[in-house]
């Protein structure tokens, strides 16, 4: 059985914060900090005996978060930027609460919204984020086959949105707005399909 587990990473200052934080180096908060380290214990006792390939998005709080799960398995993470979240351009580090009154350009479900194929400056479009994720998440699932493997791919909402889209059949607008995936959740895809049922929140942790 291929079995992939896509891993949102840790809690970040800007996401307890309701910032936009596209590709901005913002690293974990404790609380991510906390999470990632959950994470690891959760994942080694539940894959005690697998053989696990561990790939991480090349963005800081995805690193740090990979971190502690490749020492909880003695593995060297590899970097695959295909799992970045995606590029907001300028709208990087602003306030999301109000973001679509102050700019229905990015509203997918504005009537007649052509927010899939708008590009921000220095960004990219919906479209483009969500070829270079499923062209990431295929090559994990070929990985998890042919090496007969349980793969771990540390990564971000939108990414885990779109490929659990893919998977449900979804448009894109309905994949990247009826789901939510939690800071520190995983989310399961065995022999192809996505597993909700698999799907383990983020729970609180002092450890």
């Amino acid at each position: 059985m291929s079995e992939i587990l896509l891993v949102r990473h840790g809690e970040t200052s800007w996401n307890a914060a309701g910032r936009v934080q596209g590709w901005a180096p913002v690293g974990l908060n404790a609380a991510g900090r906390r999470q990632a380290r959950r994470l690891a214990r959760h994942l080694a006792a539940e894959h005690e005996d697998a053989n696990v390939t561990l790939v991480t998005s090349d963005l800081a709080r995805a690193r740090e978060t990979a971190a502690p799960i490749a020492a909880a398995f003695d593995v060297e993470p590899t970097t695959d930027s295909r799992l970045r979240e995606r590029d907001f351009g300028r709208y990087q580090g602003l306030d999301s609460t109000d973001l679509f009154d102050r700019f229905p350009e990015l509203d997918l479900l504005a009537d007649g919204s052509d927010a899939a194929t708008y590009t921000p400056d220095s960004g990219e479009s919906w479209i483009d984020v969500r070829d270079r994720v499923l062209d990431a998440v295929a090559d994990l699932r070929e990985r998890a086959r042919s090496a007969d493997c349980t793969v771990i791919a540390v990564t971000h909402h939108n990414p885990i949105r779109l490929a659990f889209g893919r998977l449900r059949d979804l448009d894109l607008t309905t994949a990247l707005t009826r789901h939510s995936f939690e800071n520190g959740s995983i989310t399961w895809i065995r022999d192809g399909r996505i597993d909700l049922a698999g799907h383990v929140p983020s729970l609180s942790d002092s450890g």
